[in-house]
Order: C-alpha cells, then structure tokens, then sequence
C-alpha cells in the first residue's frame, strides 16, 4: 500500500469512529458506567436515566451493591446475584450448590463415605453395592473424609451397670437420659445412643442421623439389651 492509500484508510477509520462515538450535545457533560460483573465502561448524559442493564453483559445487577457472580460445584451454571448467601441453584435446584462433594451415608449397612454426586448418577454403597434412592441419605459434606464401617479403630463401649439403668428409666426426656450416661462415665456418642434407642428409635435410624456406621451404634446398643433382658425389664425378638 503506498503513501496516498494509508492516509485515505486513516481518514476513514476515523470517521468510522466518530460515527459510533456516543452522541454528545455540545458542552454536555458525560458519566462515566462500569459493569460491577463484567468491567465493562460506557457513557451517558449526566441527565439520562440510569441505564437499567450493562451494553455487555445485559445484567440488570452491574451497578447494585454486593454483585458477583457465583457458580454451582454441582451442575457448573453460573449466575448473578446480589444474596450473600444463595438457598439454591436457579438450575438444577440444588441447596448445596457450594460443595464439590457429598457425604452419603447407606440406610442399609449404616456405611458412609465422601461422593461428588450429581443428578441422576448411580449410588453404589462400597458394602451392600448399588443403592435406590430411598436406601441412602446425603448429609452436608465434612471437612475429613467420613470413615467406612470397616474401620477397626472405633471405640470400645463402656459396660453398664444396673444402677445407671435403672436412675437412666426414671428420666422422661432423652436429652437428660444422654446427660446421666455421661456423667456415669460413658462418652458422648455412647449416651447419645442408648438414649435414643430407648426412648423407641431404631439403629438404622440413628446411624444416619449420627453419621456413624450400624456396627458403632450395635457397640453400644448390645450391651444395652444384654442387661435389659438380664433385669427381665424389656427383650426383643
């Protein structure tokens, strides 16, 4: 391209510009928008309305205090808001968009382990195998990884005596029942158990309610039932 061609194709790109520079009344004085989101700059007269969405992105949030832009870990959508802490994804629904994974406990076997479930993805407990949708709960993620039932390092349970039974019946509220066993010396966990199974829960249910496996929960449970039968005060079948 010689000398001549050049210049020409300056003029031109910029005329190009001035026709889509913004168009300004002489000696209006312009404001300056920035998209909150996208970082997008544009102007408008100072006596214009507030643009009510950003040229580039189209949010209706690019002025609005607190916008940002969040992502589901559980189906990868992204959206805007201005809540500080969303209930749900707007996608897929989930309440716990937040976390990569999952803890889901076996109604079964009372296993539990770390998943990063999605949608419509097959269960498989790593005892009993694949699992239906009303054979297992999910539960909030823990910053360690749950421990399988295998674990051989669960706690020994502490042994009853009749007297602590017996003062354990005279208590209507299972809250004060855990609290007697703890103060005759069986752990937290241990009070909490036989509290609840006999105030009428079953060991299923405490287990997923607890987060353990069926064989923490059968450690304090047995000992249980073997004193109660012993007395003649209660047996099961």
């Amino acid at each position: 391209m010689d000398e001549e061609g050049y210049q020409k194709g300056m003029k031109r790109l910029g005329r190009m510009a001035v026709q889509n520079a913004p168009k300004e009344k002489a000696g209006e004085e312009m404001r300056s928008n920035q998209c909150k989101l996208c970082g997008y700059v544009w102007k408008t007269g100072m006596d214009d309305d507030i643009p009510r969405v950003c040229p580039e992105c189209k949010t209706s949030l690019w002025n609005r205090k607190g916008a940002r832009k969040v992502k589901c870990k559980r189906c990868g959508h992204t959206w805007a808001t201005t809540t500080k802490a969303p209930a749900m994804c707007p996608s897929c629904k989930s309440r716990r968009w937040k976390s990569a994974t999952l803890a889901i406990v076996c109604k079964r076997c009372g296993s539990s382990w770390d998943d990063t479930l999605k949608k419509g993805d097959i269960v498989s407990c790593p005892a009993c195998g694949v699992l239906f949708k009303d054979e297992y709960s999910v539960c909030k993620p823990r910053k360690v990884s749950l421990k399988n039932v295998t674990d051989p390092k669960r706690k020994k349970t502490v042994p009853l005596t009749e007297k602590t039974l017996r003062d354990m019946w005279k208590e209507e509220n299972s809250m004060y029942k855990a609290v007697l066993l703890r103060k005759c010396g069986l752990s937290q966990e241990q009070a909490d158990i036989i509290a609840r199974f006999d105030s009428g829960e079953y060991v299923p249910e405490i287990a997923v309610d607890m987060r353990i496996p069926v064989s923490r929960v059968m450690d304090s449970v047995i000992p249980y039932m073997e004193l109660c039968e012993y007395l003649g005060v209660r047996s099961w079948n």
